[in-house]
């Protein structure tokens, strides 16, 4: 037995360097990559991704239908490469700092890729509501969403997850142009009971009609941050006192201005 688990771990450690010589040279082996088993496929994309090599000229050679995790925020991608993704089973999409992509992209994604349930958007700045609209639309089953920085997204956004995500659990959209009627829209919706984590830091047009909204409709969040938001007042701040504690709310963060 010993013998075998040190052949086991030979081979693994083989495996292992052969994907790391043809990621770094991925685009002379395009057409064997292709051909790859999606075993070894997974490997070459956790390898490529870290160090940043996929794109959009190599990207449909190295997924495969099955994969279900997919963090592309180190690598120069476009909407070129989200239209290439035809993975059903993803579940998982990282692209964070992607400042290349655009709704466009996000259209395709959501279209090939119904099953997905956290999406990170954080620094996507050229991603628009349309964007964010098909994804609540196509990806009924989304839980989590960073709209972090994307500095285009507005209430139209939030309005269509509150009315198509009923799984939502936990959302981030600080530093948006966000306000009141969207976190209303979003709170109210169908994912009111399902909300636990409610990021809205840095938002400049909120008030506290925003934050009685969320502890009025979203009986079991637990972690609500509106930090850096000038326009909510220490009003706020009163009405969430009774509101911490054991099966409340178990983090909350402020400014009072």
């Amino acid at each position: 037995q010993p013998g075998w688990d040190v052949m086991a771990a030979t081979v693994d450690s083989l495996l292992n360097l052969s994907a790391v010589s043809v990621a770094r040279y991925a685009e002379q082996y395009s057409d064997c990559i292709k051909t790859l088993p999606c075993s070894a496929k997974d490997t070459l994309v956790r390898i490529m991704t870290a160090q940043g090599s996929v794109t959009d000229a190599n990207i449909s050679q190295v997924l495969h239908a099955g994969i279900r995790t997919l963090d592309l925020q180190n690598c120069k991608i476009s909407d070129s490469a989200l239209k290439q993704i035809y993975c059903p089973q993803l579940r998982t999409i990282i692209l964070r700092r992607c400042v290349h992509i655009t709704s466009e992209g996000l259209e395709a994604l959501a279209s090939h890729c119904p099953c997905l349930q956290v999406v990170d958007l954080t620094g996507c700045s050229a991603v628009t509501d349309s964007g964010v609209q098909a994804l609540a639309r196509s990806c009924k089953w989304l839980e989590v969403i960073s709209l972090m920085e994307c500095s285009a997204v507005s209430d139209v956004a939030l309005i269509e997850i509150g009315a198509k995500c009923r799984f939502l659990y936990s959302i981030y959209f600080g530093g948006t142009e966000v306000t009141d009627a969207g976190v209303m829209g979003l709170s109210t919706g169908v994912c009111c009971q399902s909300l636990k984590e409610l990021q809205m830091v840095r938002c400049r047009n909120l008030t506290d009609n925003a934050v009685a909204a969320v502890l009025s409709n979203c009986a079991n969040i637990r972690i609500f941050n509106f930090h850096g938001c000038p326009r909510i007042t220490d009003k706020s701040r009163e009405a969430l006192h009774n509101l911490i504690g054991p099966n409340k709310i178990q983090h909350v963060s402020w400014t009072v201005y």
